[in-house]
């Protein structure tokens, strides 16, 4: 075990030069006869470049105290400590993965985390044009949001592509913020090793960032708030200096925080089904020709899509009115929209051919299966007192805990599905084909045919529309029977019996023409709380904080934080003429509240396994994000792209409170 440096405070005379500081192993503690390797798994992935993280990205308001260019030192100075703290409260974040490289990976203890290697600051630049169109008008901050926008883009596919490096004398995480200096917000990165935690693990980091931010502002805006706050804060020059932490305070493995029972009879029938040959399995998958699965270098395509507050409102009043939710719709979108846009769509035989010659095409043009995955965080299932005494409670605690619920499309179901698509295709082909003709004679035939066209037309959207929404609430059925069954029979405690993750993985991957697991995964990471934590600097409701609150509840435009500035500023106003003293008015200006105004969720492209991502995070009467990854160069733009495409213009019917239209999606290279 090689040697990871001594702490300040070591006794030299007593302590050895070199005291190895394995914590424990990945997914395993040494008494354990079956490790869980779900730590492993992810591990693997990483050390052979195959899957580099995910990352939660959040917009946050900034204090109108912390916004000006010369408070820039003290707005870094302020988050680096709110970075700190938080990091101090999960342990996964302060520990080094050694021997990566082989089939016994493991988290050792560090003494110190250089923030600069970890926290990088990025200022982004306005064009002259844009600032030279800046008015009191929306439409230039939009603008000046969308340079923004367009940059923190650029970021997150270039964190993705990268490795975390130095994994031995650096924890996996990593954080880039944004900020352009016109801008009362800015934009926090954090991107996490898949080993270290998982989804829901980030979403708890950035509600501890919050917290943490607005602790530090109460500090030292307030005398009522004692210091403690920061007596356990070792951090000198970016430096910081972690407390001992000893293997048994370290965050337990995936497998002594709860119960994972296997009956034999089905984990023999899983087994089976991998060991048998392709030709003797039910519903064999079979390699997707718009998505190959070959060992290349790690290149994130990404497609964002955001639904504002009130639409994403009438979006759940539709799932509820099908008895379905937001991941039932999602996926059931996925599904619809690659039986629109895969080949088998276009090639779809009518069912009501009888000669032999057509039986035989319609065989040929067999759809593939579709496998859709929804990840199902295992957080709920951990025991509290698997936690220890003094830990925080499972909803604080970072792990890497997720299961699978897959959803399987093939046979009648699929091909019933493709026909429906097939036909709304056909009909809007026909349609665009016809409109498109300039002389007189098709212009003709087009008006003459347009009332049965637009009735077939409009009956095929219908019929489309009623087997998405079926789909939805059969999704929804099946995630509702996975939540109910627990943690027993679950894949992940087969994981057990796999020894060597690293080499089977490379296995796959030197296996060309493989098919993939994987069709679509659904990352969806439900709601995040974005308001200002439970720190309250003022005991009692001001107006201001009437009036802040009124400005950012229904906004979903890039400007919140210019419109809680002249909230502020209002406020200001009125103090004055009722005569509060300019101290005490100045004091409330700067007590504003960090918040969380939008968040997205991404990771990195994936050559293996699964063809297209899709990860969803909404924010507490903000609205929603989705963004849909893929493998730049290898999956089909066209298919990935339009999914993105399809999610916007479907998503968008609905938030206007109409019926979906298959017809308005347009993609866009």
């Amino acid at each position: 075990m090689p040697c990871f440096g001594r702490r300040k405070d070591d006794d030299h005379e007593t302590m050895p030069a070199c005291r190895p500081k394995v914590l424990r192993s990945l997914g395993a503690l040494g008494y354990l006869p079956f490790p869980f390797n779900r730590e492993k798994f992810e591990s693997a992935l990483h050390s052979l470049n195959v899957y580099y993280g995910f990352a939660l990205t959040c917009r946050y308001a900034i204090p109108a105290a912390l916004r000006g260019e010369a408070d820039e030192d003290a707005l870094r100075e302020h988050f680096e400590k709110a970075v700190a703290l938080a990091v101090l409260d999960h342990p996964l974040l302060q520990v080094g993965l050694a021997d990566e490289s082989t089939k016994e990976p493991v988290w050792v203890r560090l003494d110190l985390i250089d923030l600069r290697h970890h926290i990088q600051w990025q200022t982004v630049p306005m064009d002259l044009d844009v600032k030279l169109s800046r008015s009191s008008s929306s439409s230039s901050t939009a603008t000046i949001g969308n340079v923004m926008d367009t940059a923190l883009e650029d970021v997150i596919k270039a964190q993705h592509d990268m490795p975390f490096p130095d994994l031995e004398a650096r924890p996996g995480w990593k954080m880039v913020v944004l900020r352009a200096p016109d801008l009362g917000y800015l934009e926090a990165f954090f991107g996490l090793n898949h080993a270290n935690a998982d989804g829901e693990s980030a979403k708890m980091f950035q509600r501890t960032l919050l917290e943490k931010l607005n602790l530090l502002s109460a500090t030292s805006s307030s005398s009522s708030l004692s210091p403690p706050v920061l007596s356990n804060l070792d951090l000198q020059d970016h430096i910081l200096t972690l407390p001992v932490m000893p293997a048994s305070k370290f965050t337990p493995a995936h497998e002594t925080l709860m119960d994972l029972p296997l009956s034999p009879a089905w984990a023999a029938s899983i087994v089976l089904k991998q060991i048998l040959p392709s030709w003797l399995r039910s519903h064999p998958l079979k390699p997707l020709p718009w998505a190959p699965q070959r060992p290349v270098p790690v290149r994130t395509a990404l497609r964002l899509v955001h639904v504002d507050d009130a639409a994403l409102g009438r979006v759940l009043d539709a799932c509820r009115s099908h008895d379905t939710t937001l991941t039932g719709l999602v996926q059931a979108i996925s599904v619809t929209s690659l039986a629109m846009r895969t080949p088998a769509a276009a090639a779809a035989t009518p069912q009501t051919s009888s000669s032999t010659k057509q039986k035989k095409k319609k065989k040929k043009d067999k759809p593939l299966p579709i496998i859709l995955g929804t990840p199902v965080s295992m957080h709920r299932y951990i025991r509290p007192e698997a936690l220890g005494a003094k830990a925080q409670g499972p909803d604080r605690a970072m792990v890497n805990s997720v299961t699978y619920c897959f959803h399987k499309y093939h046979g009648r179901r699929l091909a019933t599905l493709y026909d429906l698509a097939g036909h709304v295709v056909r009909d809007n082909d026909t349609f665009d084909d016809a409109t498109s003709e300039k002389d007189s004679t098709a212009a003709a035939v087009v008006n003459n045919a347009d009332n049965n066209n637009d009735n077939n037309i409009e009956a095929n959207a219908l019929r489309l529309d009623d087997a998405l929404w079926k789909q939805a609430t059969r999704i929804r059925r099946q995630l509702a029977q996975k939540l109910a069954q627990g943690t027993r029979n679950d894949l992940t405690g087969l994981m057990r019996f796999v020894p060597d993750f690293r080499t089977r993985m490379a296995e796959e991957m030197a296996a060309q023409g493989r098919p993939r697991d994987m069709t679509v995964q659904l990352s969806n990471l439900g709601v995040l709380d974005g308001g200002s934590g439970a720190i309250e600097v003022q005991p009692e409701k001001t107006p201001l904080q009437s009036t802040v609150k009124d400005c950012s509840g229904s906004s979903t435009s890039s400007d919140v934080a210019e419109k809680k500035e002249e909230a502020q500023d209002s406020a200001v106003v009125v103090g004055a003429i009722q005569g509060e003293e300019p101290s005490k008015i100045q004091s409330r200006k700067s007590q504003a509240p960090w918040t969380i105004e939008r968040a997205m969720f991404t990771q990195s492209g994936i050559p293996h396994g699964v063809a297209l991502v899709v990860n969803s995070v909404a924010v507490k009467g903000k609205g929603l994000s989705i963004a849909v990854n893929w493998q730049a160069g290898l999956v089909d733009e066209g298919v990935a792209a339009g999914l993105a495409a399809d999610l916007e213009s479907w998503l968008g019917s609905l938030g206007r409170g109409d019926h979906i239209s298959f017809s308005g999606s347009q993609v866009k290279a």
